[in-house]
Formats: structure tokens, C-alpha cells, sequence
């Protein structure tokens, strides 16, 4: 068997990985002629293959973003388009991808992300979810009382980014794993979508001030608009949005939209039998090098604690053993230690730390579910330092 090495794809792969990208996830289009390739948003990014004899057998996309995470931004990295021909399937090439990206990004990035196609074949390689994605579908009618809110709405064009940047950023101050974004970001994956169509964009202004905005499709021959991303300061800036989307009664069907919980827009309706209200499991994440993570991420000013914590890691070796997490006035200082799983006050693998981590799951509920071991002394340490948060990583890549 040819020696396998992973390296970044230069230029004269491209096509390449263009058909690998579009096989795995666009089968339906047919095979593309080479002279037709285009850089579409879904190729951002930087492109990694395993290669066999100077041939990509396997490729992904690693991204580079800055998420909130407990009142701070942190680096996070992004791993996406995974693909592998059905020729080489089962091979062990995503593994290969996998555990080549962890090595990568030790030391820089404390956490990383990604959409899985199927969560189980990730949870083998030690990612956990993040949190649910809440789905509401509803004839734009349901909507209407959201028609008095306050505020103007008013199309905005990709050279008006820069307005949005503010409302998104509000929106996302009190919900963990929101992205910070560029122009190019904005440019080509806010105001289109991953195949590169364009996206309808509306601002919501009041006294001046642009307070929410909504990007969306309409799609289904024209009877359903599917909202691909929105944002809001406020409650009534999201009211406004609502009410724009409403005012398409006499255009579509259905209005689908996505939230992170399942009870906000309920409580906004006057029909909330209108609204079919469906909730799935959203991205997953990943700690990528324990001892960065517990130092990088802000604790509670007033956090003071010391846990010995056993991480089980059968992908990131660097991981997999016993550290010292050490945090005095919300500062932490983490180190690894010699001993035995049995000296730890935690016993957990990488998934459920990475939902600590992250906010998603309680200490108290991780226990009960038996994805932890610790004593009631330690849950209450570890409640102390990891509360539960609003998680919702709206950006799909």
C-alpha cells in the first residue's frame, strides 16, 4: 500500500476536491466538468486531503473563527466537508482527518466544532453535542400579532454588512458558541448559501439603529420562506422581525424558521397550535487539548475550587489521563498529573467535558446520566465552575 501523508491541497487539486465536496455532499447534481469549478461559499476555508501517490484520497475544510464562550471570544476551529469516495470508504481515512486535525490545532485553539452528517460516527472520535436546533414551521398568519411591534424593516444589500456586525453581536452576547464574523463571512455565507445562491437580507432599524436583521430563502416553488439566520437586541426588535415575515401571507405557505429553544416563539403567537414546533440535535464540539481549554475559558469572578479531574481521550493522547484544575478568583491554572483514574474527584471522557465546557449540560444531570463520576462535593464544585448556559451555534459550515 502507497505510503499515506495529509497535507494542505495546493491550487492544482482543486477540481479535485470539488468532486470529492460535491459527490459526498451534492450526489443528486451529477458530475461537474472540470472547467466549471467556481469557489463557492462552501469551499472557504483551508482544504486538507490524506494523500496516497500525490492523490487526495479523503478531504476536509479546517476554519478559523473566534466563538463566545462564557463572556469571552476564543479561538475555535471548524471542521467541515469531510469527504471520502465511496472507493475508499471504511478505510480509515476520516479517522486519519480527524486525529491529523486535532494535532493541528493543539495549543491554538482550545475548542473545535463541527456539523456531523450522523452524530454517532463523531461521538466515536470524542465529539459531543453542542446543543438542540428547534425547527418551527407555521402559515405566516400565525405571526401577525408581531405586525404592531415597533421599528421599520428595509432590504440590505452585501455592501451593508457592517451595519448588521452590531445586532449580531448583541444577540449573541448571552448565547455561547456565537461566531464573530468577517466581511467575507457575511459576504458569502450570510447574504448566500452554501451553493452560492443569493439570500434575501432585511434590517431592522429603530431610532436610528439598525436592532435586528433576517436572512432567507423561498424555496418549494415559492410557497415556503425558510429563514437561514436572524437576529435581534431585544424582544421587540424580534417582534419586528416576525411581523416582516408575517406580511408574506399572500405570498407563501409556510414560514420555517430556527431557534434554540422550543418555547420563545409560543409565547409570541396568539395560535400556538399554529406552529408545529420539531427539535433535533444540532453541531458538536470538541476540547481539543484539555490543559488550554480549562486555562483560556473565563470562570465566575468569585470561582475558587480544586478538582482532580480523569479525562478519558482514545483520539488525542494528550488528553487522556489525570489533571489538576486549580481556579482562585475565576482565574484558572490547569496541569497534568501522575495517578490513577481512582485518585480523581471527576471521572469523564472528552464529549462530556467538552458539554461542560461548552454549558450545554448541568454537572448534576451529566451524573444522573452516568456520563460522570464525582461526589456531591465535586458536582457542586464543578456547578460552581461550569453553570449551565444558552448555547446556539447559528452558523452551519
Amino acid at each position: 500500500m502507497p505510503e499515506r501523508t495529509v497535507r494542505e491541497l495546493g491550487d492544482e487539486h482543486r477540481a479535485r476536491f470539488r468532486a470529492l465536496v460535491d459527490y459526498a455532499f451534492d450526489a443528486a447534481g451529477g458530475p461537474r466538468s472540470d472547467d466549471s469549478y467556481e469557489e463557492t461559499p462552501r469551499m472557504l476555508g483551508r482544504k486538507v486531503g490524506v494523500f496516497e501517490a500525490d492523490e487526495p484520497r479523503a478531504v476536509c475544510v479546517h476554519h478559523d473563527f473566534s466563538a463566545r464562550v462564557r463572556e469571552d471570544w476564543l479561538p475555535m476551529a471548524g471542521l467541515a466537508a469531510v469527504a471520502t469516495p465511496p472507493e475508499h470508504r471504511r478505510e480509515g481515512l476520516a479517522r486519519t482527518l480527524v486525529e491529523d486535525a486535532l494535532g493541528r490545532w493543539r495549543g491554538e485553539y482550545p475548542l473545535a466544532a463541527l456539523w456531523p452528517f450522523d452524530h454517532a460516527y463523531y461521538r466515536q472520535f470524542g465529539w459531543a453535542l453542542s446543543n438542540t436546533a428547534v425547527r418551527y414551521a407555521c402559515p405566516p398568519a400565525a405571526l401577525a400579532p408581531a405586525r404592531d411591534a415597533d421599528g421599520i424593516a428595509y432590504p440590505v444589500d452585501p455592501g451593508e454588512w457592517e451595519r448588521l456586525q452590531p445586532a449580531h453581536e448583541a444577540h449573541g452576547a448571552d448565547r455561547n458558541l456565537t461566531l464573530r464574523r468577517d466581511e467575507e463571512w457575511w459576504r458569502r455565507r450570510v447574504f448566500r448559501s452554501l451553493g452560492g445562491g443569493r439570500r434575501y437580507v432585511y434590517a431592522v432599524e429603530r431610532d436610528g439603529r439598525v436592532d435586528g436583521y433576517v436572512a432567507y430563502t423561498v424555496e418549494n416553488g415559492g410557497t415556503e420562506l425558510r429563514v437561514s439566520d436572524l437576529a435581534f437586541r431585544d424582544r421587540e426588535a424580534y417582534r419586528r422581525v416576525l411581523g416582516l415575515l408575517a406580511d408574506h401571507d399572500s405570498q407563501v405557505e409556510t414560514v420555517v424558521l430556527y431557534r434554540e429553544d422550543e418555547r420563545s416563539l409560543f409565547s409570541l403567537v396568539d395560535d400556538p397550535e399554529a406552529l408545529d414546533c420539531t427539535v433535533s440535535p444540532g453541531p458538536q464540539v470538541r476540547v481539543v487539548a484539555v490543559e488550554h481549554a480549562l486555562e483560556a475559558v473565563a470562570y465566575p469572578d468569585d470561582a475558587t475550587a480544586s478538582l482532580r479531574l480523569a479525562v478519558t481521550d482514545r483520539h488525542a493522547p494528550w488528553n487522556d489521563g489525570c489533571f489538576e484544575l486549580r481556579v482562585d478568583d475565576g482565574v484558572g491554572e490547569c496541569r497534568r498529573v501522575d495517578g490513577e483514574h481512582g485518585d480523581a474527584d471527576v471521572t469523564l471522557d472528552i464529549g462530556t467535558l467538552s458539554q461542560l465546557y461548552v454549558g450545554f449540560r448541568a454537572p448534576v444531570e451529566l451524573r444522573r446520566t452516568g456520563d460522570l463520576e464525582a461526589s456531591d462535593e465535586s458536582v457542586e464544585a464543578l456547578a460552581t465552575l461550569f453553570p449551565p448556559q444558552t448555547v446556539h451555534l447559528r452558523e452551519y459550515f
